[in-house]
């Protein structure tokens, strides 16, 4: 038979490695991509929310948008390029996270004169430096990159939709190679705005965006629209095309026409009427009671239309001109128009926001090695490092996953806001099955589970310890009713009674409720013998324990050297003190 070389195997097992790298490249190649946002209509989803114009509306939006049951409503609020607080910014998105609201922010440059200042690329790296600063409330971190591009004044006075659609290609990319959890809205057009120098079309402005850069629409990842009833903010709820409530269907339709191939969620962040009150009496305008009948009739009907994400009317507050015929709050006296109480009697739905749930621990809670059948106290300092606020009343739990017999009970999970660092306790119970066991310990809240730790533990029989002593100088050191502790620090962790003492060992039972290599501390306990106590390390299955000497001078059995141990030697015979001493 012909034998091969040992060059000939070196290259057979060199091609066979290159031809597995192939295998592995080509896999990864065609498996899908992983997405780190998720569709916001794929879980519960309270659609409405509300538009702010002054972030510290936001604790008085909150029993607005989840009123009637809802739960976690949207808020559009705007961060100007002035104001990158991340202290400020971060303490209101942790009142957002408190409040159950979710965040749209969309980024604005600064005042020019009466324009606002355009964008530039070399301001990318502040913003992303910013925006990833910041915990978000939740996973998807919804940005809309600027506002109405297609009036000449939100654009540094110039229309440029060629201008635009590069750097909304720009940001989306800086901010998606940052952190893929950005979710990215374009700016909303004004869809009434006419061509006239000062604005553009909207039809004609989306066109020359796509034309200029079409990847623009692989990059975003909803849509962001101004739907108005118009004309005049003041057009029927029931009307139906470009400039009424459903401008954001004419939107998505001239999108296909320009090459969208995706579906993208809708995002309606300025929607609504204007009222009659305000500064200044607007007598064309509707009552504030019009402007709620008007607004249950949407959410009975084009809001109910299954592409909507959010609905974010303008404005919650608003003191002033130009838009305080806009405004659901009253000038100047901190009350409310009518149109505030139909918004909040609209039925809303809890939704279920996903929350990236992540923990650090100070050590290893779960040991390698435990003893079947016993049970153990286990505490550790926790720190919530995701978004979610654990709490156990709002369905956290501890809980251990393929754990095949292991249990835990009496939890203190502690209320752990992100950051915050608590103790959490619990007890584990073993099976009484010696073997190794695959062991997951985590923290869950709904579909979202967050590993603590993880690993194999070997289970042992319970453990012997041999415990050798003297009693006094007797010749033989016999007692029948001996008791050994043994404790962990202060605790007491198992308690054997009634042993015997032959020859001055004594043998416990199996013991459990300890970890094999740890230090205990052992107390023998004979009547009439002072107790003796020794620290050692207890093995995986039999430990020898040498005790001092006891000493028989607890006279009165109280298990303690006091001054009633004299009382009660002075009314023994001698010969009864000296037995205990030296006799058999």
């Amino acid at each position: 038979m012909h034998h091969m070389t040992t060059k000939a195997r070196q290259r057979q097992s060199f091609t066979k490695t290159v031809f597995q790298a192939i295998i592995v490249i080509l896999f990864l190649s065609l498996a899908p991509p992983i997405l780190a946002i998720y569709d916001p209509l794929s879980v519960p989803n309270n659609r409405f929310g509300m538009h702010i114009a002054d972030l510290n509306d936001v604790p008085d939006v909150a029993p607005l948008v989840n009123s009637t049951g809802g739960d976690w409503g949207y808020v559009t609020l705007v961060a100007p390029q002035t104001d990158h607080n991340t202290s400020a910014w971060q303490k209101l998105f942790d009142d957002m996270r408190r409040l159950h609201l979710i965040p749209i922010v969309r980024l604005a440059t600064k005042p020019e004169g009466a324009s606002w200042k355009k964008p530039s690329k070399g301001d990318i790296r502040d913003w992303v430096s910013f925006l990833t600063s910041l915990n978000w409330p939740t996973e998807n971190r919804y940005v809309v990159v600027f506002n109405e591009p297609n009036h000449a004044k939100e654009w540094g006075n110039t229309i440029d939709p060629e201008g635009y659609a590069d750097i909304l290609v720009t940001f989306a990319k800086a901010l998606k190679e940052a952190n893929e959890d950005f979710f990215i809205l374009p700016a909303g057009l004004d869809a009434s705005a006419a061509s006239n120098g000062d604005s553009l079309d909207a039809a004609e402005y989306l066109k020359r965006m796509v034309s200029a850069k079409p990847e623009l629409l692989d990059l975003i990842d909803g849509w962001t629209s101004h739907s108005y009833p118009n004309p005049g903010f003041s057009g029927s709820p029931y009307a139906w095309g470009r400039g009424t409530l459903w401008t954001f269907s004419w939107e998505l339709e001239l999108l296909r026409s320009l090459g969208l191939k995706k579906s993208l969620p809708v995002f309606i962040t300025e929607t609504g009427w204007t009222h009659s009150e305000g500064k200044f009496w607007q007598p064309r305008s509707l009552r504030p009671e019009g402007v709620g009948a008007n607004l249950a009739i949407a959410a009975g009907s084009v809001w109910q239309d299954a592409r909507i994400a959010a609905i974010t009317p303008f404005v919650f507050n608003y003191q002033d001109y130009p838009f305080d015929h806009f405004s659901f709050k009253q000038l100047g006296n901190g009350e409310y128009y009518a149109h505030y109480a139909s918004y909040q009697a609209i039925t809303k739905q809890q939704s279920k926001p996903r929350q990236r749930e992540s923990y650090e621990i100070d050590h290893p809670l779960l040991p390698e090695k435990l003893v079947a059948g016993s049970t153990y106290a286990l505490q550790t300092k926790i720190k919530n490092t995701g978004q979610g606020i654990a709490d156990a009343s709002q369905g956290y739990e501890l809980v251990i996953e393929d754990s095949k017999g292991f249990a835990i009970s009496d939890v203190s999970l502690p209320r752990l806001e992100p950051g915050q660092r608590e103790t959490l306790t619990f007890s584990l119970t073993t099976p009484n099955t010696p073997g190794v066991y695959p062991v997951k310990l985590i923290i869950r809240h709904n579909d979202n589970i967050a590993i603590l730790e993880a690993r194999e533990i070997t289970l042992i029989p319970p453990p012997t310890l041999v415990v050798q002593t003297h009693l006094g100088w007797k010749r033989t050191s016999n007692a029948k009713n001996a008791k050994v502790l043994v404790y962990d620090g202060h605790e007491l962790t198992h308690e054997f009674p009634d042993l015997a003492l032959i020859d001055g060992t004594a043998v416990t039972p199996g013991l459990t409720n300890i970890t094999p290599g740890k230090r205990y501390r052992i107390v023998l306990v004979i009547p009439s013998f002072l107790p003796a106590q020794t620290s050692v390390a207890v093995k995986e299955t039999e430990t020898l324990v040498r005790l001092p000497r006891l000493l028989p001078l607890d006279f009165d059995e109280d298990g303690a050297l006091t001054l009633s141990d004299v009382t009660t030697l002075l009314k023994l015979q001698p010969h009864a003190v000296l037995n205990r001493f030296f006799g058999k």
